[in-house]
């Protein structure tokens, strides 16, 4: 009996051709054992169906020719009313099977497409309404017109792309594609449309975000078989001028108007329109990058730092890499795609502080756009802005390793830290898009993570982007195979092995060897997270206020004085402060008469600390009226990250008008001690 499972092991092979049961392992999500009995089963019903069985020599899955070229039969074989689809699946595919309909569907057409009962397919009509309805869009029924869609066919695409997406995130979602272009008797092209594209790619030197461009590909294919019925093009949403783009969409439009056999095609409108679609999956170009772009990433570099007082080292690389992220998230915004991403959930949960700072530092983008971003983007800002904050100083580690990964800077940053914690013997390099890497020496690197099969002499890992701890366990014996102590087990993890050993039996040695480091490789990074509440360091002995005259340096000082009493600053930082603002003006007003002063770390702060001094009588950075303060609150930093919690529940309160007057009119720390206390909901 088929499953899901097996149609999803069945297409792994069929999209790689080549691959080992570790890998297939990762892909899947199933253990080993489990594996090898659903591959026993596949081959037999390929055996039955005289169809020759998947090879395997040297722990290698292989597909032999006279089977690849049969896709379409194979995938026939494993398609059963067993298989299981999810409401999301469901409704994803009803969206897609009435975008691109050619005849009259009624609830009958729905129930065979996915031999499902009539009451549950009325179920799943009534969710898809309520999602059309997202998209300002209408799923109706009339007895002439059967099922259709009613609104901007705009708004019709928007929703085809976002049900594109859920499909692919899904175990079986290129069966699902492939089975709705079966079901309207259309070719499903789409590989076909990856080598076009590929060999593009690598001729005109781009990088493309694959898990993105996969997207596009089969919307193009679902575009040319709908314009055949309604010859209706959307204008576009914005123009991108990447010549490359174009090009690329040229040669893609030809194919499916060849493929499709699309007649009066409007090629220059329709190009125009998915070029500004298509550069969404290509990071930006930065020889044609224009004055707009460089302008929108340095007013957002700007904010992060003034939100999050903190200056990046490696200031003009992560601008060019921030550059090149924006440039396609801008155009994915601008068409208003929604591509939900399995990444965002975890980002939110395990960096929340950092994005609500991000979040706030992409004001000036989602102020040219004129709406909120959706968190889907947001999180992958927030995983190019936390992979910088991560960089730490080259170490002399043992082993060299390369992360490859074809979706661009911005998804590997977080592979990179998740390996970082595995594996801390090794360095690991800048990470390379596929085009790179190609052309990158092999005595470069001694070992390569790699999101997708590459071949090369050195060894070479394939990994998720995000890995269960399953997966973690498989791949850290695998590598320690490889690379002795690649995971590095320190003295104290052996001493205490051979004391567990002198009193009980280990069957698996390496797994609790894992655990054990995996134990204390996280040891510092918890006691990072353990960043001290606001009302940590806002208290009453670093709250001050005063009725004196003052000049703004003054302020500064006095606002100062509580961490220097307390040791947490030396001297040198107060006036690195003061510079600051004659060197860079007023940045340290937040507005609303709220002043942060702050330097580096590196100029004199001892430990973490803030201070806050309300003023009866404000005083004016640089002189100037229009930067009258009320309220000094000092930070000293440590570091990248450890004030950030605070820093973000800070922000919060100072949102609120009311809580502004409420910390400046206080007339002693009580008054204010349980506003610092209130967690931002």
């Amino acid at each position: 009996m088929t499953d899901n499972r097996t149609i999803s092991l069945v297409m792994d092979l069929f999209k790689y051709r080549t691959i080992s049961l570790y890998e297939l392992s990762l892909n899947t999500g199933v253990e080993k054992d489990v594996l090898l009995e659903s591959l026993k089963e596949i081959n037999q019903l390929l055996r039955q169906n005289n169809l020759p069985a998947i090879n395997l020599k040297k722990g290698i899955y292989s597909l032999p020719l006279e089977l690849t070229s049969q896709a379409s039969r194979v995938f026939d074989l494993f398609r059963s009313e067993h298989i299981y689809l999810s409401q999301k699946e469901r409704i994803s595919m009803i969206y897609l099977y009435t975008f691109c309909r050619r005849d009259f569907i009624s609830n009958f057409h729905y129930q065979d497409l996915l031999s499902m009962s009539r009451n549950t397919i009325l179920a799943d009509i009534k969710e898809l309404k309520a999602l059309c309805q997202t998209f300002e869009l209408e799923f109706n029924y009339s007895r002439s017109k059967g099922y259709y869609l009613l609104g901007r066919e705009e708004d019709k695409h928007r929703l085809t792309l976002y049900a594109i997406n859920v499909l692919l995130h899904s175990p079986i979602g290129t069966w699902a594609l492939a089975y709705l272009f079966k079901a309207w008797q259309e070719v499903n092209a789409i590989q076909q449309l990856k080598d076009l594209t590929q060999r593009f790619v690598i001729q005109e030197n781009i990088t493309a975000l694959e898990e993105r461009l996969d997207v596009y590909l089969y919307f193009l294919q679902f575009f040319a078989i709908r314009y055949k019925r309604v010859k209706v093009l959307p204008q576009a949403p914005v123009a991108t001028k990447s010549l490359a783009v174009h090009k690329l969409v040229a040669s893609l439009l030809e194919e499916a108007a060849a493929i499709y056999t699309v007649s009066d095609l409007q090629l220059e409108a329709i190009e125009y329109y998915l070029a500004s679609i298509f550069q969404g999956a290509f990071e930006g170009e930065l020889a044609e990058v224009s004055d707009f772009f460089q302008d929108l990433t340095l007013q957002i570099v700007e904010e992060m730092e003034r939100l999050s007082l903190i200056e990046f080292q490696e200031r003009s690389d992560m601008i060019l890499g921030l550059q090149r992220h924006l440039i396609p998230a801008y155009y994915r915004l601008m068409s208003r795609i929604e591509c939900p991403s399995d990444y965002t959930e975890v980002v939110k949960k395990e960096h929340a502080d950092l994005f609500q700072l991000v979040k706030k530092a992409l004001k000036p983008l989602e102020n040219h756009l004129g709406f909120d971003m959706p968190d889907s983007e947001v999180s992958y800002f927030v995983i190019h802005f936390g992979g910088y904050l991560e960089r730490e100083k080259t170490l002399p580690f043992r082993y060299r390793a390369l992360i490859v990964c074809p979706n661009g800077i911005s998804s590997s940053l977080i592979l990179k830290e998740m390996l970082k914690q595995l594996f801390p013997n090794i360095a690991f390099l800048d990470t390379q898009g596929l085009e790179e890497f190609q052309l990158l020496p092999n005595g470069h690197y001694d070992l390569i993570f790699s999101t997708i099969p590459l071949e090369n002499h050195k060894p070479v890992f394939v990994v998720p982007q995000l890995m269960s701890e399953r997966q973690k366990r498989n791949l850290f014996r695998l590598v320690n195979e490889h690379f002795p102590n690649a995971g590095y087990f320190p003295l104290e993890i052996e001493q205490l092995l051979e004391t567990i050993k002198k009193y009980a039996s280990i069957h698996e040695e390496q797994d609790l060897k894992y655990e054990l480091v995996r134990f204390m490789n996280r040891q510092p990074l918890e006691r990072k997270e353990k960043a001290p509440m606001l009302d940590e360091l806002i208290t009453r002995k670093t709250y001050a206020k005063t009725d004196k005259v003052l000049s703004w340096q003054e302020a500064i000082a006095l606002a100062a004085q509580p961490l220097l009493a307390m040791d947490k600053i030396e001297e040198t930082y107060i006036k690195a402060m003061i510079d600051k603002v004659h060197e860079f003006g007023p940045f340290i007003d937040l507005g609303k008469g709220v002043a942060i002063p702050h330097a580096r770390p590196d100029e004199g702060v001892k430990s973490l600390g803030m201070s806050m001094l309300s003023l009866e009588q404000p005083v004016y950075l640089l002189d100037d009226p229009a930067h009258e303060i009320r309220l000094l609150i000092c930070i000293a930093a440590i570091d990248n990250q450890t004030h950030l919690k605070a820093l973000t529940h800070l922000t919060a309160i100072l949102r609120e008008n009311e809580n502004i007057k409420r910390l400046v009119e206080a007339k002693d720390f009580d008054e204010i001690a349980d506003l610092l206390k209130k967690e931002e909901k």
